[in-house]
């Protein structure tokens, strides 16, 4: 688990990056602000969306990250896992029994045998900040992407 996820943080860290880097691209290549259409605004806002919902996540994974860490560290007060020790883990503290990292949506989730299974670590806005500007992204990117196709329709019949 920890390699995995040695691998998907520093994607995470990049991606917001490569994604700013596109939207300044396709205003740039627009000619400026004052000169970009409305298919060059719609490309520069789902890439600006997706940048910033890819780094939210990142910032969830670095959360989940330590938190596996932190997991994994045995030795002296290791029982129970640190980071299952929320408000009243005295009281669950003999019924953990171990922990799961979700991706989709992005929790850390501390496994009981008597309670019932709770989630720590990842802050409670990284998800629906993650979903709702990602389905912006995409909706933007399907719109210019159905603009696209339309126009192309009407310019090819010329009989």
């Amino acid at each position: 688990m920890a390699y995995f996820l040695l691998v998907l943080v520093p994607a995470g860290l990049i991606l917001p990056l490569v994604f700013a880097g596109r939207a300044f691209g396709v205003l740039a290549r627009a000619g400026g602000s004052r000169r970009a259409d409305s298919a060059a605004w719609l490309r520069t806002a789902g890439f600006a969306q997706a940048a910033i919902a890819v780094g939210v996540y990142a910032w969830g994974l670095l959360h989940v990250t330590g938190a596996v860490v932190s997991a994994e560290d045995g030795g002296t007060n290791s029982s129970p896992i640190p980071p299952c020790r929320t408000q009243g883990w005295e009281y669950r503290g003999e019924g953990i029994t171990g922990y799961r990292v979700e991706f989709v949506p992005l929790r850390f989730v501390c496994e009981t045998d008597d309670v019932g299974d709770y989630t720590t670590s990842v802050p409670g806005y990284v998800n629906p900040v993650f979903f709702f500007l990602g389905l912006g992204a995409a909706v933007c990117f399907t719109v210019v992407a159905l603009d696209s196709d339309s126009g192309r329709g009407r310019t090819g019949t010329g009989t």
